[in-house]
């Protein structure tokens, strides 16, 4: 059985999301949360298989429940279930240890199966929010170097160019090139769309 952690502010949607749930016969809604400083409550109090994470919150929003869970060296996976669209929130939320995003217009089969394979390990990001940066794939040319493929993990991170160019003894202006080679070789405007696109395609 898989105990979830269900954070969400709104009533009617975190009653009908557990309901719904508790339907499958693999999955447990064992803790509510209307806010992030109920959900980080809870988590110190009790020990859940995943958190089910909304992030436009009252008190302490998603972002803030992951830092705080990051602070407190809390591993349990957390999938992220929301509306809002932004890509930065996105790669923020990964770069803080979330497994996995999707929309709340997600299909129920799909979210229990978002669910489960979060559980196994993997990671989980809805087409919905990724399929426009996806529009080309590498190709034979533009494969990325060994440097290049440990930048671009860096990246994955949040790590700056300074942190990146400390951590691998070169200068900025190297790293710097890098990030400009990597992000040519995507096909894409900046480190963000950089990171997502690498994610889906199993660059990282």
């Amino acid at each position: 059985m898989i105990k979830c952690l269900l954070v969400e502010d709104q009533t009617l949607v975190r009653l009908g999301l557990a309901n719904l749930l508790n339907l499958d016969e693999d999955i447990f809604i064992d803790g509510h949360a209307e806010d992030g400083l109920q959900a980080i409550t809870q988590l110190t109090q009790r020990s859940f298989d995943i958190v089910l994470l909304d992030m436009r919150m009252p008190n302490l929003d998603g972002l803030g429940v992951l830092e705080k869970m990051r602070e407190s060296l809390n591993n349990t996976p957390v999938l992220i279930i929301t509306t809002f669209e932004d890509c930065d929130v996105l790669v923020k939320a990964i770069n803080l240890g979330a497994r996995g995003y999707v929309l709340k217009n997600i299909e129920l089969e799909e979210l229990i199966d978002a669910i489960k394979r979060v559980i196994a390990g993997k990671r989980v990001l809805q087409s919905a929010v990724t399929d426009y940066l996806l529009q080309q794939q590498l190709t034979p040319q533009q494969c990325l170097t060994a440097k290049e493929q440990v930048v671009l993990q860096c990246m994955s991170l949040g790590m700056s160019n300074k942190v990146i160019a400390n951590r691998l003894d070169n200068s900025e202006g190297t790293i710097r090139n890098h990030v400009s080679q990597v992000l040519a070789k995507l096909n894409v405007k900046d480190r963000t769309q950089a990171v997502i696109k690498a994610i889906n395609q199993n660059l990282i």
